[in-house]
């Protein structure tokens, strides 16, 4: 059975960008800058990048029937991707993120949706099994269930049909009780700061061991401007970062987990992946937005050319 598209499963939100001169101290009030509202939420981003490369993306999330909840789906469609699957609870709030940017830098503002049950079909769970990826976070897939299924149970059945579940873990949000959904993942992307949170005083080296020994095929470890760390069973590769002046670094992630995942479809060269997602990661950050990183693979190599970068490898994911 060929498995020609993914499942996206999580958050779409609308961002509220507001730029800063400073971070402030408790108690200190600072005037900031109203920006320019952008589409975003971590998993649509990462949907949007993947889609952008003609890759056949459904998206699964639960969200309120509101004009915003429109706005952000008819921006999914546009983006190329099939929006049938979201299901709605107008109980729920808007889903929206504050953004600050100041000193080179964001930081993000998530309100929670207060999501603690996302019911699915049998039809939708069917659906899932025959994907190539399913991509999430621990904390987007924790609420589903289906039926008498909970969340470890749909997982296990999903990945015994032989989709991948890839995991984007860079917020560090791990919770007691996580370590069973470590356990049940193809591929892990962290950023330093979600791995700092899992590896717990282990040494990177120790830390990426324990996952792989658990049955992850490949844990990727992003490290901003110095590039990213790949571990598989065989092979332990440090890939060197793209200078950039940079924008706004909202994406920055899910545009590289997305681009590293597209790459895999093309080769099996994980040091081509590497360079390939940071490429893209590394043009991302240099527009303002977190779909910054939207793009044709022919955008990407022009970039890399554009850094004095050999190209010739990447031809194959033309």
């Amino acid at each position: 059975m060929k498995k020609d598209y993914s499942f996206f499963v999580g958050d779409v939100a609308l961002d509220e960008y507001y730029r800063a001169p400073y971070w402030p101290k408790i108690r200190e009030k600072v005037l900031v800058e109203t920006l320019e509202p952008q589409m975003g939420g971590s998993i649509a981003n990462a949907a949007c990048v993947y889609s952008g490369f003609r890759e056949n993306v459904h998206f699964l999330s639960l969200l309120n029937s509101g004009n915003i909840t429109k706005m952000l789906c008819e921006n999914l469609r546009d983006n190329g991707i099939d929006t049938q699957y979201i299901l709605y609870d107008d109980r729920l709030p808007d889903s929206k993120c504050m953004i600050i940017l100041t000193e080179d830098e964001h930081t993000l503002f998530i309100p929670t949706l207060g999501i603690k049950h996302f019911e699915i079909t049998p039809e939708i769970l069917e659906a899932m099994c025959k994907a190539k990826y399913v991509y999430t976070t621990i904390v987007e897939i924790k609420p589903l269930r289906c039926g008498n299924m909970n969340a470890i149970d749909i997982i296990k059945k999903i990945r015994e049909s032989g989709t991948k579940i890839v995991y984007d873990l860079d917020v560090g949000l791990i919770e007691e009780g996580d370590e069973i959904f470590f356990k049940e993942m193809d591929i892990a992307f962290f950023n330093k700061v979600g791995f700092d949170v899992y590896r717990n005083g282990l040494s990177f080296d120790e830390a990426a061991s324990q996952l792989l020994s658990n049955g992850t095929e490949i844990v990727v470890v992003t490290l901003a401007e110095e590039g990213c760390l790949v571990y598989t069973k065989d092979q332990h590769l440090h890939v060197q970062g793209i200078p950039v002046d940079v924008v706004d670094v909202t994406g920055a992630g899910d545009t590289f987990c997305s681009s590293f995942l597209h790459a895999l479809n093309k080769c099996h060269d994980l040091r081509l992946a590497a360079n390939f997602a940071n490429a893209a990661a590394a043009r991302a950050v240099t527009i303002m937005g977190a779909r910054g990183g939207v793009a044709t693979v022919q955008e990407i190599l022009d970039f890399m050319k554009v850094k004095g970068l050999y190209t010739d490898d990447f031809n194959i994911f033309l």
